[in-house]
């Protein structure tokens, strides 16, 4: 068993957590992967490695992940958002399981609400991870707001350590905090992690980390979206439809192009064996031209997405057993719109599927339970099938793969709200172009699939999303990219393209 990080001292009798925690104190030595915490916190002066190496500190490895016990008293100093999900998260999965979220519920939220805390059925139901089975942090901190209405700082930063001031503030009278304006490593120190002011990084916030979850809604998306409108809007700009002609021309695969999911031209998708789609092989078109393009101005959906992308990043800084790795994609090196952080995998790909699909997904984002009903293969009779990875959100790194995917847009007289025009006759189709952020990425190059594993190596170890790659070791046509929690997704442009055979 695990040893409970408030010990001896532990406010929590119920049956399941005295099963899974022993209640010893640390400093009889049964426990020598725990620390004990220093009393002093935040609020330590010293900065001798003897004692340094000796009691935990916020924002210690120890510390932040848990991995620490307090002695009778004592109560953690979680001064953000992000500390708290981190320091119930101590395998780093970057998702809390239920037997977590109890934890942060009786440990973090009775700390500041008392006998105003939720029971865990009713917090579990209200922060939506009754659905998934785990809680990443932007549902956390939404959850955090609207249920408890906490203002609390998140504590996610995206800037450089130059611009993050130090918050210490000293015991004495006057309650002062210290001068530092920026972190600056102490290069002559014993300790490199101490700044030069004598205190530690985890000291060292920038205004930016100390916004709250409502202050992050209230801010203005991207500076390109049109402004005082929601929604889809039509693309204008030149420049902009000639760089999204580019990206999808360059991701067009002219060889070895064709798989079971196009179809067989005889009897369709999923109408035949595999072996009579193969002989009958549908027709891949050899280019695709842009009819027109729509930029999705979603700001929920926006906003879910910098926060994930945000703590994602901030995973992927930490050291890990499982090994963090560029992974470029098709058209890694054909820019769309802003840039990308290409060093945590975040990219743009496409995700093909019918245009009523597309205009939902840009409103309210992907559905895991419609994972395998569209034109994955299915066995005869079924209304599902299994996708290779398992139910996840399936994104191709080429049109020529979304494409098997997609169907004509109906007439406008036959589409719900928003209508968009077919602009010419004959055959038009929808892709969406997504950003996603891939963070650190599971590479899987055989067919030999865990998919159970695959999924609880996301929601419970360190990878972020699985990047399939078939191509080389068994000469498969496409590779895909993987994610299992929507968040990771934002669905940026809805792109209205032809057919090309000739």
């Amino acid at each position: 068993r695990g040893a409970c990080k408030y010990g001896v001292a532990c406010y929590n009798h119920s049956p399941e957590h005295r099963r899974r925690f022993s209640h010893t104190d640390v400093e009889n030595g049964e426990h020598p992967g725990m620390r004990l915490a220093c009393k002093y916190g935040d609020d330590c002066y010293r900065k001798d490695p003897r004692h340094l190496e000796q009691f935990a500190h916020p924002g210690d490895r120890n510390y932040r992940i848990g991995l620490v016990v307090f002695k009778s008293g004592q109560q953690p100093q979680l001064k953000t958002l992000w500390d708290a999900f981190q320091f119930y998260d101590p395998d780093e999965s970057g998702h809390l399981s239920q037997d977590e979220f109890s934890e942060l519920l009786v440990g973090f939220v009775r700390s500041l609400l008392g006998a105003k805390t939720p029971t865990l059925e009713k917090a579990w139901e209200a922060s939506g991870a009754s659905h998934t089975g785990y809680l990443n942090f932007r549902a956390f901190a939404a959850w955090t707001q609207e249920h408890l209405g906490l203002e609390y700082p998140l504590g996610l930063e995206e800037r450089s350590m130059s611009m993050r001031r130090c918050r210490f503030r000293r015991l004495s009278a006057d309650g002062g905090r210290c001068s530092c304006e920026a972190y600056v490593a102490a290069v002559d120190s014993e300790d490199r992690a101490l700044c030069r002011c004598g205190h530690k990084p985890s000291m060292h916030r920038s205004d930016f980390a100390q916004r709250t979850y409502s202050a992050v809604l209230k801010e203005v998306a991207c500076s390109s979206w049109a402004p005082g409108v929601d929604g889809l809007v039509k693309v204008e700009d030149s420049g902009e439809l000639d760089r999204l002609q580019a990206f999808m021309t360059a991701s067009h695969k002219s060889t070895d192009n064709w798989t079971r999911d196009r179809g067989c031209g005889l009897h369709g998708v999923n109408g035949c064996q595999a072996s009579c789609a193969s002989r009958n092989r549908v027709r891949v078109p050899h280019g695709y031209l842009l009819v027109s393009a729509y930029r999705n101005q979603n700001q929920d959906l926006w906003t879910k997405y910098t926060i994930a992308r945000t703590a994602i990043a901030e995973d992927c800084a930490r050291p890990c057993k499982d090994p963090h790795e560029t992974r470029g994609v098709a058209c890694s090196g054909t820019l769309v719109t802003d840039e990308l952080d290409k060093a945590n995998n975040e990219w743009h790909l496409f995700h093909g599927t019918s245009p009523q699909r597309c205009k939902s997904i840009c409103s309210t984002n992907f559905r895991l339970a419609l994972a395998g009903s569209g034109a994955t293969w299915k066995d005869a009779g079924k209304e599902t099938g299994m996708p290779l990875y398992g139910f996840g959100i399936y994104l191709a790194e080429r049109i020529t793969k979304a494409d098997e995917y997609s169907s004509p847009l109906p007439p406008e007289t036959e589409q719900t709200p928003p209508v968009i025009p077919r602009d010419g006759d004959g055959e038009v189709f929808t892709t969406l172009l997504c950003r996603v952020m891939g963070g650190r990425t599971n590479l899987i190059t055989t067919n030999e699939i865990e998919v159970d594993k695959l999924r609880k190596d996301v929601f419970e170890g360190s990878y972020n999303s699985v990047f399939g790659d078939r191509e080389v070791s068994l000469g498969k046509p496409f590779r895909e990219v993987v994610v299992y929690d929507k968040d990771q997704c934002y669905p940026e442009f809805l792109l209205v393209y032809r057919r090309v055979y000739e």
